[in-house]
């Protein structure tokens, strides 16, 4: 496999989440100020239009893409370098890009985390409002489909693991006698069982400020994105079995399968839009009262 899908995958990521996921983060600015004080956001339309523009954080986090995808591209045409000839290149690309997305990441967090303790700081908090609760269930978001494709692939790749457990008991093979090998299974079932109440407390959750902002997107969203990483769990235990079972070496395709289920999480959530209208031709006001 050529190390250019390696790098096609490293690189879509980081675009996303440095350069998409920013530049349609500041659509929700407004919603997120209005939710906690609209009145507020209307006086002081200067500061919720300065905060929208992204101002520094914007540009950092083009910054950081551009630093990022051009120190893989780097290394994939050798020209950032020499490394040791033993590692293939295909594993300097994974492990930088888990660099670059882990600091960036974390940089982004602390900004994130900034960002609410100012509005919680300047913004002071309206009159607490009601919303109108009715059951929900996941057929309400999620189609049929969905969700019978998730829970077939679950139960047939636990079936596979009983039945290649049970298949090494009787031919005596030594993964059965590998405490890895159970230790990795214990794992699969844990955050298998973990991902599916997840998943099954989503359309129950007490809603929250970012329903208000996306509607009933925000639950539909969070839905698909808990099923598909319900796929997770089946890849890390494929990897494990390949590994074991049949002495092979999925860690690539593994691994790149896994950042494909992020890429495909970001791109539903980069589809969410706000209820209220959000573009640059509606002022303030005439947002908070749309």
């Amino acid at each position: 496999m050529s190390t250019w899908i390696d790098f096609a995958v490293y690189a879509t990521l980081i675009a996303l989440f440095f350069v998409f996921l920013p530049r349609s983060s500041r659509q929700y600015t407004l919603p997120t100020i209005a939710d906690r004080n609209p009145a507020w956001a209307s006086d002081h339309r200067d500061v919720v239009a300065r905060l929208e523009s992204g101002g520094w954080f914007l540009y950092a986090c083009y910054l950081w893409a551009a630093l990022s995808i051009g120190a893989l591209l780097g290394v994939k045409l050798e020209l950032i370098g020499p490394f040791d000839d033993a590692v293939p290149k295909w594993e300097v690309l994974k492990d930088l890009a888990h660099t670059f997305l882990i600091a960036g990441a974390a940089l982004w967090s602390v900004c994130a985390l900034l960002w609410f303790q100012w509005v919680r700081k300047n913004v002071p908090l309206a009159e607490t409002r009601r919303a109108t609760l009715k059951p929900r269930v996941a057929s309400d978001y999620l189609a049929l489909p969905w969700r019978v494709t998730v829970e077939t692939l679950t139960v047939l790749h636990l079936g596979a693991w009983v039945a290649l457990s049970v298949r090494g008991f009787v031919d005596g093979a030594d993964y059965v006698r590998d405490p890895d090998y159970w230790f990795g299974f214990a794992l699969v079932v844990v955050a298998t069982v973990i991902f599916a109440v997840v998943a099954a407390v989503v359309p129950r959750r007490r809603p929250s400020f970012a329903d208000t902002i996306f509607g009933a997107g925000m639950r539909r969203f969070e839905l698909r994105v808990s099923y598909l990483f319900r796929l997770a769990p089946l890849i890390a235990g494929a990897m494990l079995i390949g590994k074991y079972v049949y002495d092979l070496d999925p860690d690539r395709i593994g691994t790149l399968l896994n950042w494909s289920l992020l890429i495909t999480g970001l791109v539903q959530f980069l589809r969410l839009r706000p209820v209220a209208p959000a573009g640059p031709r509606f002022s303030v006001e005439s947002r908070l009262n749309a």
